[in-house]
């Protein structure tokens, strides 16, 4: 510091004082060595101003008192030099240290500028995207485990709506859908996207919503099912509303019902289904079901019953088990379709017809119109009463019809009328809920009798026939040597067609040229007349024949007769006359041929013998056993007048009775030839 600084200022009287010592400051720099740097600074600046204000004295003295001032000063800074030297070393050490450590700081200080904080910067740059992802997953951690009840509620609706369908309990499971969807609706009325979790949910529940609606469908596939069950299985049906248009668990979620393309054919089958109302088609599903119960039901029985009826020609004891398995078919079907219809109509028709006949009440009480939905409810029962209505008569025409149609002929005649009888009483009971099939039933038995009462016919017929076979070619066994020819064996009539104590004068029938004889049609039909004891092959084919009758007196349509009539002339009556005649003309032939070679008398007596036995016996078949079996048929069985008036028979016993009236007139115009010749 200079000298000039330090003066003070002293106490003199001013005079002047110039404000702008420029002037001065140029004269002192030019006559002394002092800077003019040093002079111009504001402390040199105001002691010159300063000095302009001293007087002459002053001005004089003030370079003594300057040279005072600073041997003074110099004498008290030596004095302090060797005071306190220590504390000016220590201050030098520090001053020194002071200006590295501001020289360090400095270059410190310039790094730091130019690298460390650039870097710094653009780290804190990056430090926000690297961040913001685990900000954001923090963010989502934070939200869960505030909302985590809620989460934890929302998340176990899925596990408890397979809990209540696995032990039954449809309300609850139905009320936490309700409470699902009401969240569903309340995420969509924010007009937000949903959240991922209450899709997932969602989804979850519609699962499990399926699977409550297969657990309800299964119900009504069950056998052994009764009404209240099934009518809890279908309410739940109603109320999931599964198969309107406006459940959302009809079809898929609504966020993964976007995701499918639906082609352009199934858009048509839903806007076709969207006509059937959705009671139809819970009580299709209904029908369906009983339907598969009741063929799973049916069907052991019915593998019996078509397996007999396959097996073609049954004896009785397999007749007896056929009629065991239909009986018990029957009362399957009775059982199982009644059980159908009447839970049916107490299900779908009864809630029906009670909401159509509530709603005039209604609308007669209060002001308002009539409601157009009265319409499109009468609509629907109607079409609901159609519906089982088809089902009835498709399980008439499935079940049961196809079942009797090939079993019935192949049964005895007793066993029909018991089955008629159980069936009757069946559609009896059916007529009270609409379905009286007894006129199926006339049609049916009707057809069944008359192939069971032909085929018995034929059989008996057939046996007779058997018994009337002309002897085939010689051969050892059934040949006999006449006169050294060989001739077929034929078994004499007097040992087989007649009794031994008739054999000599067989009994033969009266004419009605006869004044004494009683007309046929006077007799009762039902009692075979006495004389065909007298021949057993007779006696055998009349009672043959009159069992069969029997057993259809238990049973007899009146529109089968016509049928019967013409069976028993030309496929029993007819064909036993044909092969009697045809026996008896070649027996009678082969005895002309005998007697030709024989002359002995007693073996042309013997002859005549067995010849008028054969004769005897074909008039009584043509003369006796035919009337009587066709008026045991008509009149006896039917009660009928058989007459000219009867227009019902065949067309080839007649012919064959002509024929044989007419080898009668030959035989006995041959016999009184050879009479006329031996006289």
């Amino acid at each position: 510091m200079s000298a000039v600084d330090e003066l003070p200022s002293s106490p003199v009287q001013s005079t002047s004082r110039l404000a702008d010592v420029s002037l001065l400051t140029d004269v002192i720099a030019s006559s002394s060595k002092v800077p003019l740097e040093q002079l111009t600074r504001p402390n040199s600046q105001s002691y010159l101003s300063k000095l302009t204000t001293f007087g002459l004295q002053d001005l004089l003295s003030e370079p003594t008192t300057l040279q005072t001032q600073s041997h003074h000063l110099t004498s008290s800074l030596t004095s302090l030099t060797h005071t306190s030297y220590p504390t000016f070393l220590s201050l030098h050490r520090t001053t020194n240290a002071l200006t590295t450590s501001l020289t360090s700081l400095s270059s410190s200080l310039n790094s730091l500028l130019t690298s460390s904080l650039p870097a710094l910067e653009e780290c804190a740059a990056g430090w926000k995207d690297r961040t913001e992802t685990v900000l954001k997953e923090r963010s989502k951690a934070r939200v869960v485990l505030e909302q985590h009840e809620k989460i934890r509620d929302l998340l176990e609706i899925p596990l408890l709506i397979d809990t209540c369908v696995r032990n039954g309990y449809f309300a609850e499971a139905l009320s936490l859908v309700s409470h699902a969807k009401a969240l569903a609706a309340n995420a969509s009325a924010s007009n937000k996207p949903s959240p991922l979790i209450l899709s997932s949910v969602l989804s979850e529940v519609h699962h499990s919503i399926m699977q409550m609606l297969l657990s309800l469908l299964s119900t009504l596939y069950e056998p052994n099912r009764k009404l209240p069950a099934l009518w809890k299985a279908v309410n739940f049906l109603r109320k999931m509303d599964v198969f309107g248009p406006s459940s959302p668990f009809a079809s898929a979620p609504p966020h993964l019902k976007s995701l499918v393309v639906q082609p352009e054919s199934e858009k048509a089958f839903d806007s076709l289904g969207d006509a059937i109302s959705s009671e139809e088609q819970i009580a299709l599903a209904f029908l369906v079901g009983r339907e598969s119960c009741l063929k799973s039901t049916l069907e052991p029985c019915g593998g019996d019953i078509s397996r007999m009826t396959n097996h073609g020609e049954l004896d009785d004891r397999e007749k007896e088990d056929l009629a065991r398995y239909l009986k018990k078919y029957l009362d399957l079907w009775r059982e199982g379709v009644y059980d159908v219809i009447t839970q049916y109509s107490t299900i779908f028709l009864e809630k029906t017809s009670s909401v159509t006949t509530q709603s005039p009440t209604k609308s007669a009480h209060s002001n308002s119109p009539i409601s157009s939905s009265q319409p499109s409810t009468d609509q629907e029962w109607m079409r609901l009463q159609t519906l089982i209505t088809t089902y009835a008569s498709r399980a008439l025409t499935t079940h049961l019809l196809p079942v009797l149609s090939p079993s019935l002929p192949l049964l005895s005649l007793t066993f029909l009328p018991s089955l008629l009888t159980q069936l009757t009483y069946c559609s009896t009971a059916f007529a009270r809920v609409g379905l009286d099939f007894r006129g199926i039933l006339s049609a049916l038995f009707s057809h069944a009798v008359a192939e069971v009462v032909s085929d018995e016919m034929r059989t008996a017929g057939d046996q007779f026939v058997s018994q009337f076979k002309i002897p085939s070619a010689p051969n050892q066994s059934n040949t006999r040597s006449i006169n050294g020819n060989v001739k077929a064996k034929w078994e004499q009539p007097s040992k087989w067609l007649v009794t031994s104590a008739t054999a000599s004068l067989p009994p033969v029938p009266i004419t009605p040229a006869t004044p004494s004889a009683p007309s046929l049609t006077h007799s009762p039909p039902h009692i075979p007349p006495q004389i065909l004891a007298s021949y057993p092959p007779l006696a055998e084919h009349t009672n043959a024949l009159l069992g069969v009758l029997n057993g259809l007196r238990l049973l007899a349509p009146t529109s089968i007769l016509p049928t019967l009539a013409r069976v028993l002339d030309d496929e029993v009556l007819s064909k036993g006359g044909q092969a009697l005649h045809a026996y008896t003309k070649a027996f009678c032939s082969e005895l002309h041929t005998a007697s030709k070679a024989n002359d002995s008398n007693d073996g042309e007596d013997e002859n005549e013998k067995q010849k008028r036995v054969i004769m005897a016996f074909g008039q009584v078949y043509f003369g006796i056993l035919v009337p009587f079996v066709r008026r045991a048929l008509v009149e006896g069985v039917y009660g009928i007048k058989l007459d000219a008036s009867f227009e019902g028979g065949g067309d080839s016993l007649p012919t064959v009775v002509m024929d044989w009236e007419d080898y009668v007139l030959e035989q006995d115009e041959e016999s009184d030839e050879s009479s006329e010749d031996e006289s």
